[in-house]
Parts: structure tokens; C-alpha cells; sequence
């Protein structure tokens, strides 16, 4: 045995200096012999496959912003998919979200928003019909844009977009009746459901020409403003001058686009009344960490909702297309409400295609596959392609039914088919081009006032989108108001103070002044706390609101990096 060991000493020795080792001699030639007592097994690779775990994928290999763990290889999982774009990894910076209600993935879009504003991106939300992105714009130090029946907010959709620099004045006045048309034709068509007759497109474009003078050579920045309703008027009594240059009278041309007219006329009078029929009161601004237009007002009508949208659309794609070097997310969030609406499947697809050309990731977000298949017939074909135009799909819980569509839309493999139907809220499979990961997704503790929602169905009082005069003193009579903010500057007076505070103790319940000034609602909006007692329902002041690069430093593995 020790002259083996020698010989093993002297191979190794050999082997270091790079010489030809000695041939070994000895029964077992320098090796250490166990006979193995297993019986032999016989397998196909289908099964050895699963008792096999010692590949996987050891991600993307690119920085990002943290988004949690990889429960495959229990490392950190990091995403930011303008970076994936500049490596190479994805084709277009589009991507798709789908899960079940609860599953978690409005909270996947906030946290994005959030974790990327430290790193100079952002947002926009042309769409917020339950009101959820609010907490998360106070957040980020903006208000969102409320809109709806019984609010003083006006939107013009016609006002003009920023210019963009060189352009001349004839450019410019082309680009203009361009994009106003095309926004009339768009929300006619989807208040008629079918497209535009060239006699209605001659007449919409012949009614902006009356109205912006620029029939009569106005320049440019003398042509006027046109509202709706006044492009309305000149559709509904076009004069012979107006159709001098047509092969048309003004009353055939009249007759010939009736149906658009009626239809305008019912959107200004109806469901666009009080909305988008005059000057602009409160803009969009595109400019701030992120811009969101509120819908929570506007309930019970997909049709309201599409047509807002494509004015808003309209605002944002005029946004986008300012050469100024800013990397944005667009969210469309409860997106089967827009399946229905033709111009508008057509609409965000073309978006789609010049996401690279703007500098923006478009997220489309839905509950299950079907929602997308769901389009009308004459552009279930444009719907498919909105899919097929997302590079990244992330798939929370789907219900068991939804399997085998998923599995068909998505080429999913018959082991990530099975995993959908059992994933836990917050845990998602993301397929990025070829590769899949198996991701938990990681809130921080300051995150948690921006992600929450459903506070209704544990019995609390959600008046995040709410205004103090929406409030009804008498239901909201016994309401706790803990360390209230006074919006016109009384919080230091003591009539004013908050009823679980110090002041309220020299008050009493009985006190008359206490009482008076509680039911005129002058104590602002009421607080909600969540259970780490971080105020969730009100914008901090100017001067204690973090900035977010503070923000992203409470995550729960420290501070968050683009390469952790």
C-alpha cells in the first residue's frame, strides 16, 4: 500500500511539471475500487429527465431592476426590458400579462413603474378604470387626470401637440389636420362599429377646415382651436362655398355622411357630454414620472370607455413621438374592455409596431388568452398579432379551462401547461423568447401601500379617488380620522385637529364647535393605515414626499441594484 501511494505521490508530482506520468502498477492501478451493489434500471429520457435537476437556467445575464426570486436556482431574478432590447435578447420591447383575478399582477406593473422611475423611465396609463394606479402616481409625486360624468375636468382631444423643432409651417399644418382626422374617424368608427365612407372622411376633413380656418389660408399659428362640438356644426350646415372645390354640393355631401353626423352628434350630446366637448382643464403631461387617466367615474359602458381612451390615445401618441430621449411604459390594464372596438385593435397594434421608433414598452395586460380572441370578427386577426407581437409573456394562475387555449396560443410544453392551474398568487412563469423562469415576485415593505387593492372586501373605507366634497358627512360620521392633514393650511389650529389626536381629547364628542366642523367635512379626507400604519389613501406634502431613487432603498434585500 505505501509503495502505491508513492507511485500516486510521483504521478502528481509528474503532472505539475507538465512531464508524461509513469504507468501505475498494482492491482488497481493507483484508483480506489468499490464494486457498486445497485441493480441496473432502464429508462427513457422523458423520465430521466425529471430525476435530473441539476441544469438550469442561470438567467438572463443582464442587469435589471429587481423583481424577486427564481425559484428554480433560488437566485435573485432581474428584468428591465430596455436593456434586454439593447442586448439583444428580445426582438421588441413589447409584453404581455395574464392571470386570474387576484393573482397578483397589477402589482407586477406598479412595482416596474416604481423600481424603474429611480432609474430615469416613465409611465403612462391611458386607461385606469378601477382607479388602481392612483396611490402609485402620488407616489411618484403626480396626480392622476380624474375624468367622468358629474366632474368639471374637460379634455380636448383636437388641441394641438407639442411642435416638433424644424419642422416648417406647412408641415406642420399637414401634420395637424393628419392627426386630428384621424382621431375624428377614429372615434366615429367606433361609436358606429363600421369604418368611414369617403364621403364622411371628405366631410370630417372639410368640417376641421371650416373650423381652424385654415380654409380661408389662416397661417398657422392663427388657425383656431376646434372643439367637437364645433366640428359638429360645420358638418351638420356646410355652405357651397366650403364645397367649392369638391365633385359635390353641400347638400349631397350632407346627405351622403348623415350617419357620421348623428353619430358625432350623439357622442358630444351623449356619451362624450361634459366630457370632451370643450377647452382642456386639466392636460395630460406626459413630461412627469408617470401620467394616468382615471376611469374609475365611468362604469357600465365599454363603448364610454373605448372612446376615452382614443382621445387618449391620441394625447399619448403625440407624446411619443417627441424626439426627446425618454424611455416610457404604457399600460393597458383591463384590456377585454377594448377587444369589441375594431379601430381600436387596430389602433394599439400599430402602436405596437413603432414601439421601438417611440422609446416605449407597451404592456398589455387581460385575464386569461381568451380575452384577446375575443376581439370582433373583422379583427380577430389584428388581435392575434397583438400577441404575436410580444416578446415577453408572463403568465400568472390560470383556471384549469383556459389550459388547453393558452397551451395552443403560447406553444407552452406539457410541464409549464400543468404548472399554471397551481401557482400561488405572486408567482408567475415568465417565458422571455425561448427561455422560461419560474419567478416569485418580491414586494417591499413601502411597496405595499401602492400595490394594495380590494380594500372594500375587508370592510374599509377606500376613498383614494375620491374628492372631500364626494364624501357624505353622515355615512362617514363614526369614521376614525387619525393624523389628518389640513388641505388649506389649519392643521396648527386646534378646532381643526384630528379626532384621535391630543386636540380631540380637550373637545370631547359632545363639543358643539368639534361637532359642527366635523360634519361640514372640514377635516379633509379621511386616512386609511395599513398595517405597518403607512398611510395609504393621501400624497405625502411636497416636502415629506421621497424621492424615488429613497424609494427603492426599503427593498428586503437591501438596497436595490440594476445588477443584484
Amino acid at each position: 500500500m505505501g509503495a502505491e501511494r508513492a507511485a500516486i505521490r510521483r504521478a502528481r508530482t509528474a503532472l505539475r511539471r507538465g512531464e508524461q506520468p509513469p504507468r501505475l502498477a498494482g492491482p488497481h492501478a493507483g484508483r480506489l475500487f468499490h464494486r457498486l451493489r445497485l441493480p441496473s434500471h432502464l429508462e427513457t429520457t422523458a423520465q430521466i429527465a425529471g430525476i435530473y435537476p441539476f441544469v438550469v437556467d442561470a438567467g438572463l445575464n443582464a442587469p435589471g431592476m429587481y423583481i424577486g426570486r427564481h425559484v428554480w436556482s433560488g437566485d435573485s431574478f432581474v428584468f428591465d426590458v430596455f436593456e434586454l432590447y439593447r442586448q439583444q435578447v428580445i426582438e421588441n420591447p413589447n409584453f404581455a400579462v395574464f392571470g386570474s383575478v387576484g393573482s397578483r399582477k397589477s402589482s407586477l406593473l406598479k412595482t416596474l413603474i416604481s423600481r424603474g422611475a429611480a432609474f430615469g423611465y416613465q409611465a403612462a396609463v391611458p386607461c385606469d378604470p378601477k382607479g388602481e394606479y392612483t396611490r402609485l402616481a402620488r407616489r411618484l409625486g403626480c396626480e392622476p387626470t380624474y375624468i367622468g360624468p358629474g366632474l368639471s375636468t374637460r379634455l380636448n382631444p383636437l388641441d394641438a401637440p407639442p411642435r416638433p423643432p424644424g419642422m416648417t409651417d406647412g408641415d406642420w399644418a399637414r401634420e395637424l389636420k393628419r392627426a386630428r382626422s384621424a382621431l375624428l374617424s377614429s372615434l366615429i368608427e367606433t361609436a358606429k362599429g363600421v369604418p368611414l365612407t369617403p364621403s364622411e372622411h371628405t366631410a370630417v376633413d372639410l368640417a376641421l377646415d371650416v373650423v381652424t380656418r385654415q380654409i380661408t389660408g389662416a397661417s398657422t399659428d392663427r388657425q383656431a382651436v376646434p372643439l367637437l362640438p364645433h366640428v359638429l356644426d360645420a358638418m351638420t350646415n356646410p355652405t357651397d362655398a366650403d364645397c367649392s372645390g369638391l365633385p359635390v354640393t353641400a347638400t349631397e355631401l350632407r346627405d351622403s355622411s348623415r350617419d357620421a353626423t348623428l353619430t358625432l352628434r350623439r357622442l358630444t350630446h351623449g356619451a362624450l357630454g361634459g366630457l370632451f366637448d370643450g377647452p382642456t382643464t386639466s392636460p395630460l403631461d406626459f413630461d412627469r414620472p408617470i401620467a394616468v387617466l382615471n376611469l374609475e367615474r365611468v362604469q357600465g359602458s365599454d363603448e364610454m370607455i373605448a372612446l376615452i381612451m382614443t382621445c387618449a390615445q391620441a394625447w399619448m401618441e403625440a407624446a411619443l413621438m417627441r424626439q426627446d430621449g425618454v424611455q416610457r411604459y404604457v399600460v393597458y390594464d383591463e384590456c377585454w374592455r377594448l377587444m369589441r372596438f375594431a379601430g381600436l385593435v387596430r389602433r394599439l397594434s400599430a402602436q405596437q409596431k413603432l414601439a421601438r421608433q417611440w422609446g416605449c414598452a407597451n404592456a398589455i395586460v387581460a385575464h386569461r388568452i381568451s380575452d384577446l380572441l375575443s376581439a370582433s370578427p373583422d379583427s380577430v386577426e389584428v388581435a392575434k398579432g397583438l400577441l404575436a407581437e410580444t416578446a415577453i409573456r408572463i403568465l400568472y394562475k390560470q383556471a384549469s379551462d383556459q389550459i388547453p387555449e393558452t397551451q395552443r396560443a403560447l406553444g407552452l410544453t406539457d410541464v409549464a401547461s400543468d404548472m399554471l392551474p397551481r401557482l400561488d398568487p405572486g408567482f408567475a412563469l415568465w417565458l422571455i423568447g425561448n427561455r422560461a423562469f419560474y419567478v416569485e415576485h418580491i414586494v417591499g415593505d413601502l411597496e405595499i401601500p401602492v400595490v394594495l387593492n380590494g380594500s372594500k372586501m375587508h370592510g374599509e373605507v377606500d376613498n383614494i379617488n375620491l374628492f372631500p366634497d364626494d364624501f357624505d358627512p353622515d355615512l362617514l360620521d363614526d369614521y376614525d380620522y387619525p393624523d389628518q392633514v389640513d388641505h388649506e393650511g389649519r392643521d396648527s389650529d386646534p378646532a381643526y385637529a384630528s379626532s384621535s389626536g391630543p386636540a380631540a381629547d380637550q373637545h370631547g364628542e359632545d363639543d358643539p364647535q368639534y361637532l359642527e366642523k366635523r360634519r361640514a367635512g372640514s377635516f379633509g379626507a379621511p386616512h386609511r393605515y395599513g398595517p405597518d400604519r403607512f398611510t395609504v389613501d393621501t400624497p405625502a406634502s411636497d416636502q415629506n414626499r421621497a424621492a424615488p431613487e429613497e424609494v427603492m432603498d426599503t427593498f428586503p434585500f437591501g438596497p436595490l441594484s440594476r445588477e443584484i
